[in-house]
């Protein structure tokens, strides 16, 4: 809408090609042949500036001899814009009829046969008539400026797209280098805890090797002398010197006493022990708990923030405090309920979507989907439900103490499907997943905690005559699967 007494800003329109050429009034004709050539007359009739060449050509061609000339002085100082002439699209219903028409009732462009037959009461009006001063219009100088604001903010989201890219690439770089870091950190470690016990057997070995060396030497003396007395006997005997030889013999006898004991003693004294090595059972239970050096904690960042570096989360301060408010409240009772619902587990799955229990006497597990704010699909039991806990992002576990079984089912397309069902033989209440394992409790003589393979074997039973527990109920796993935490409502 014009306002009285303003005039509307004209927009200019730019027809120079930038190059080193350019003239502020050139030859349109010549123009269209790729040349730029100075302007110096002006057809009013074709509404173009010519160049000396075209003018005096304008003159002689029968068809523009009688179009009214303007010479150099006379012709306007404005650049003039070559005028194209439009073709209209064809109209898909009515074949040849082009489409001329515009309907302002249904944003959409019509020829004539559809104005008579489609259109006849609608606000019509015919293009050339609206295009005349379209170059001046608001509306033109509006798309235009949303499309350079748009062209603008998606060449700063290109650039945002590349920066996270390169924020990314080098966060990566920083997590390999920091996984590497605790690796060579552990290597040192595991040196130092390797040069102790080699150290420790060095010793054993030296200690039995300097005993064995010793009695060795004390043999070797032994068996020398007895050598040199067999001699001077053999010698004796030999010269039958038989005064001689009654004293060796008495000695030697005396000698070879002496002899006896000492081997005696060396028999009884065990100096060869063997050694093995025995793992530190700590270092091999860690091992076997954890498959992997760390976990990787990532962090959302919206487009424009920089990527943060994959680290643990450090421990809140104290003097951080977390304020709980009330959003909404769930109905979630159902029509298809008999009795009001009692929720005894839930459990979120995808993002929008949350999973419950009801333990009353509808004995069904109900999946409600917080956008439509409505119960999406059920699913009825032969008996009640207990707890349920996510395996991936579509498929959960629910507990059945009742028939002692635990069920395995799927959310597909917003509906609950039963997959399969698992007989535990014990009443199982409380669930979690943690690495490809279940952790049931179980609460009834004894009470005790179940770990499990996704197939149903019981893994690990932790019970026994004194057992850990009383009435264990709800369970949960922290995410290195390395504790597990359960309610015992049986412990005073």
């Amino acid at each position: 809408m014009e306002v009285p007494g303003k005039q509307k800003p004209k927009k200019t329109f730019s027809v120079s090609r930038g190059s080193a050429e350019d003239f502020l009034l050139f030859c349109i004709p010549c123009d269209r042949d790729g040349a730029r050539v100075p302007a110096k007359g002006y057809c009013s009739t074709c509404k173009e500036h010519l160049c000396d060449t075209c003018y005096k050509h304008h003159k002689k061609q029968t068809p523009s001899r009688h179009h009214i000339l303007l010479d150099q002085d006379s012709m306007p100082t404005t650049p003039s814009v070559p005028i194209v002439k439009d073709e209209f699209d064809s109209c898909d219903d009515h074949g040849d009829e082009k489409l001329k028409f515009y309907c302002n009732d249904h944003d959409i462009f019509v020829c004539s046969v559809c104005v008579t037959l489609d259109h006849r009461l609608c606000n019509v009006e015919y293009i050339p008539k609206l295009s005349k001063h379209i170059l001046d219009s608001e509306e033109l100088n509006e798309i235009m400026a949303e499309m350079k604001a748009l062209e603008d903010n998606y060449y700063s989201q290109i650039k945002r797209v590349k920066d996270e890219i390169k924020a990314i690439s080098q966060n990566h770089d920083d997590v390999i280098k920091a996984i590497r870091q605790f690796r060579k950190e552990i290597n040192i470690r595991l040196e130092e805890m390797e040069k102790h016990v080699v150290k420790e057997a060095d010793n054993m070995l030296l200690k039995q090797q300097t005993k064995l060396n010793s009695i060795s030497t004390d043999v070797q003396e032994i068996t020398d002398k007895l050598a040199k007395r067999q001699k001077r006997l053999d010698n004796l005997i030999h010269r039958k010197c038989l005064d001689k030889l009654f004293v060796e013999m008495k000695e030697t006898k005396k000698g070879v006493e002496e002899m006896r004991m000492k081997q005696k003693q060396y028999s009884r004294e065990e100096v060869f022990q063997t050694v093995s090595f025995v793992k530190n059972s700590d270092i091999v239970d860690m091992l076997d708990r954890h498959k992997q050096l760390g976990e990787l904690i990532t962090k959302k960042a919206s487009m424009g923030e920089n990527v943060p570096v994959m680290k643990p989360t450090s421990t809140p301060s104290e003097d951080k405090t977390l304020n709980l408010e009330v959003v909404e409240d769930i109905d979630l009772n159902s029509s298809s309920g008999n009795t009001k619902c009692n929720i005894t587990g839930i459990e979120v799955i995808k993002p929008d979507n949350i999973v419950v229990c009801d333990c009353s006497g509808n004995k069904n597990v109900k999946c409600y989907d917080i956008v439509q704010k409505k119960i999406v699909s059920e699913i009825k039991l032969d008996n009640s439900p207990f707890d349920v806990a996510a395996i991936t992002d579509d498929k959960f576990v629910v507990t059945v103490p009742g028939d002692r079984s635990i069920h395995f089912m799927s959310l597909r397309n917003q509906r609950i499907v039963s997959d399969r069902k698992v007989n535990i033989n014990e009443e199982c209440y409380g669930i979690a997943y943690s690495q490809d394992k279940l952790v049931v409790s179980c609460n009834y003589n004894p009470g005790k905690v179940l770990v499990l393979d996704l197939q149903g074997k019981i893994l690990q039973n932790f019970s026994g005559d004194n057992s850990l527990f009383c009435l264990p109920f709800y369970i949960t796993v922290n995410t290195a699967g390395t504790s597990i935490y359960v309610s015992d409502c049986g412990l005073l």
